[in-house]
């Protein structure tokens, strides 16, 4: 938004990662975990496809780097 971008809502990550990186905003993301975890925007919600505990790790280990680089680039 700083950078006259628009960003809209959505949870799927792959597309957001895309609209920073066009905005010379440069994350050095996984396209595959982000796609890992956008998976689950409608999986969980739900019932009947729960993830498994390897994966549920697999996706919590994931967010954390998300939250551990955006937190890094906001000086957090």
């Amino acid at each position: 938004m700083q950078r006259g971008a628009s960003f809209p809502k959505t949870h799927d990550l792959q597309a957001l990662n895309d609209l920073c990186i066009r905005s010379d905003l440069f994350f050095g993301l996984s396209p595959d975990d982000l796609d890992i975890l956008s998976s689950y925007r409608v999986r969980v919600r739900y019932p009947g496809d729960d993830p498994t505990p390897d994966e549920a790790k697999q996706a919590m280990k994931i967010a954390q780097t998300i939250r551990r680089v955006i937190r890094r680039f906001l000086e957090l």
